[in-house]
């Protein structure tokens, strides 16, 4: 009895080895950047009731029939970061044992999970061996079969924002949003986005804004090559779905005007996962060159791919910057938008101001860092700074906003507020940023909006909200100025139980179908007819 509980506790250690026995390493390749590298862990299975595991971190070996508790046979799970399960699940991996050397029996990758072992082996030392991808999720042009998307008659963007492309520390194939009908049935199912987003698009909204990380385009630093696994596996396939059913898509770059290092930073803030972690995480980049190699090399990879069309695509330049100082964060994004003209990008392109994209914070203040002057967002995008940048043509040139709900705007709490109408510095401060939009002949989109589970208090939030955004739609006012539309937060399998979480079945949903035109079926109304 002490030599098997001598034996779990060294399982369960990691530090299985016996003289004699086969011997397993971990040598499986990892992913991410040299300097940042993520390998897989080997969750060697026990055959204990207690399920303990050997943990194989990378180049680590353990006694396979000690850990397995079988003489013939050893499995277990790969994982990144732990053998948990919330841990990213790469397959199982198994053996045979015989004659002191171990044989690979199989390896079998989750359905649907877009990410694999390539060539998985063992050699006779028993090296085990593999090559991670992430492998291409497939485009699906006829998430609304094939019918134009709905036209809303009060605004000419309603939608939603569908996440995952911008979770985590690494890219985590668990949440990517995933449109392919291959993966829509069976286990496959859990990661798949296609019913929840087909019902929505088919109620009458009509724009997704697709949140992306820019250090999963770049992963060796903000001036390194563009990561091609990333972009074709998961960004691309997403696009061209997307564009290809007519859909307005608004491509997000979601970092707060930080680049976050892959693997060792968060994108953004992560709350109860890791309390300690700054908010937001990753280092602050106010080197304008970053920015504008970012996007105009992302723009050329865009321009080469036929399944994606430009016309649809609406650039988000940077999602939520903070703490951005001096007059930057202005200057910063001009510079990007003058490259992407020049490199060819005609669409309209969304810019966002200082202190979180905060409608309500839109006159807010901060000092230079030499203290002799005053900056706000405000100021900053007046229609007098634009033309004093060499800018004239507004015309596609959208102010982004966000304005989540609850009483201190940011969408930590399930209540919102009732009245809209409360000014200040604590303010909601909708009218008064409406009256800016006006006398700057400006337009801008609510990217970002959220309500809580509390149904009560926010229903009366969502109706009020958008009630005055369209008494001041760009359809109301003859496009002079004010709000193309809105896309509310958050959209897509990753979000599990959050409380902001939108699916065809929640309670914002059912609100806001009261202001949506559904799509008319005319592509099945034709084939009846020709029956």
């Amino acid at each position: 009895m002490k030599l098997k509980k001598l034996a779990l506790a060294l399982s369960a250690l990691g530090l299985c080895q016996t003289a004699g026995a086969i011997s397993l390493t971990n040598n499986i390749s990892g992913v991410g950047p040299s300097f940042s590298t993520i390998y897989p862990i080997y969750c060697l299975q026990s055959a204990s009731t207690t399920q303990v595991t050997c943990p194989l971190q990378h180049g680590q070996s353990g006694d396979a029939a000690t850990c397995s508790g079988n003489q013939w046979y050893a499995g277990g799970a790969v994982r990144f970061g732990g053998c948990g399960t919330l841990n990213t699940y790469l397959g199982y991996l198994d053996f045979n044992l015989n004659n002191n050397t171990a044989t690979l029996n199989s390896y079998q990758p989750l359905p649907g999970l877009h990410i694999q072992i390539a060539n998985p082996a063992i050699d006779s030392s028993g090296k085990i061996t593999g090559t991670i991808h992430y492998t291409p999720i497939t485009s699906n042009a006829d998430i609304i079969d094939g019918n134009p998307p709905a036209v809303n008659p009060y605004w000419q963007y309603v939608g939603f924002n569908l996440s995952g492309l911008e979770f985590s520390k690494t890219i985590d194939p668990t949440v990517v949003p995933n449109l392919a009908l291959e993966d829509s049935t069976g286990t496959a199912a859990q990661f798949n986005d296609f019913a929840d987003v087909r019902s929505l698009l088919m109620a009458g909204y009509n724009t997704v804004r697709v949140p992306l990380r820019s250090s999963y385009l770049q992963m060796n630093g903000p001036q390194g090559p563009v990561n091609g696994e990333y972009l074709t596996s998961y960004v691309f396939p997403l696009l061209e779905s997307l564009t290809q059913a007519g859909i307005t898509t608004i491509v997000d770059m979601h970092d707060y005007m930080r680049y976050s290092v892959f693997g060792t930073q968060y994108a953004g803030c992560v709350g109860s996962l890791d309390p300690n972690a700054p908010c937001p995480d990753g280092t602050l980049d106010t080197n304008a060159r970053d920015w504008v190699g970012l996007w105009v090399k992302f723009f050329n990879k865009i321009r080469f791919d036929k399944g994606i069309d430009q016309s649809k695509l609406i650039f988000d330049l940077n999602n939520e910057p903070t703490g951005v100082p001096d007059d930057s964060v202005f200057t910063i994004q001009i510079a990007i938008i003058k490259a992407l003209r020049v490199a060819g990008f005609t669409g309209y392109i969304l810019v966002s101001g200082n202190d979180w994209d905060g409608l309500h914070s839109w006159f807010d203040t901060w000092t230079s860092t030499d203290g002799t002057k005053t900056y706000s967002n405000a100021t900053l995008f007046s229609r007098a700074n634009f033309n004093a940048a060499g800018m004239t043509d507004l015309s596609k040139i959208i102010i982004n906003v966000h304005q989540y709900l609850d009483s201190d705007f940011s969408g930590n709490h399930s209540t919102c507020q009732t009245d809209l109408t409360t000014t200040g510095s604590n303010g909601f401060n909708l009218l008064a940023f409406t009256q800016w939009l006006k006398d700057n002949s400006l337009t801008a989109i609510l990217t970002e909006f959220g309500a809580g589970s509390d149904s009560t208090t926010c229903t009366v939030a969502i109706k009020s909200l958008m009630s005055h955004l369209n008494t001041y739609s760009t359809k109301k006012t003859g496009g002079a100025y004010g709000y193309l539309g809105w896309t509310i937060w958050g959209v897509g399998h990753g979000w599990g139980n959050y409380d902001l979480r939108v699916t065809p079945a929640s309670y914002q949903n059912t609100v806001l179908k009261s202001y949506l035109k559904p799509v008319t079926p005319m592509v099945k109304r034709l084939n009846k007819e020709r029956t």
